[in-house]
């Protein structure tokens, strides 16, 4: 199996799990969106939004989760463990995202 199939596989079981976990959200029409915090500036960091966004395009090609659409937010946190943190303090508080790139990976890995 192809890299990118896994990180779409596991990308679409989690957030599928996100979703069927949070009914209020099931209600709502408007997007989920997932936070990718990465040093975009390095090219594994490059390659990690881009690898989000994918599959984002492929679960709402097939019309989304729910109904709803997939959407990423991507934080560069520019090698730094502050940016980090403020990115993810941003990610929660002004961009209201549904949940993290991390937090989807480590899901996933739990049900395997």
């Amino acid at each position: 199996m192809r890299p990118s199939t896994i990180i779409s596989s596991s990308f679409l079981a989690s957030a599928l799990a996100l979703c069927l976990a949070a009914p209020a959200y099931a209600q709502s029409n408007d997007p989920i969106k997932i936070g990718v915090i990465a040093e975009v500036q390095s090219i594994a960091g490059a390659a990690t939004p881009g690898g989000a966004q994918i599959a984002a395009d492929e679960i709402n090609a097939k019309g989304g989760i729910l109904g709803r659409k997939v959407e990423i937010v991507t934080y560069d946190n520019k090698s730094s463990s502050a940016d980090s943190v403020r990115a993810f303090q941003r990610a929660v508080s002004e961009d209201k995202v549904s949940a993290r790139d991390r937090e989807l990976y480590q899901r996933s890995r739990a049900r395997t």
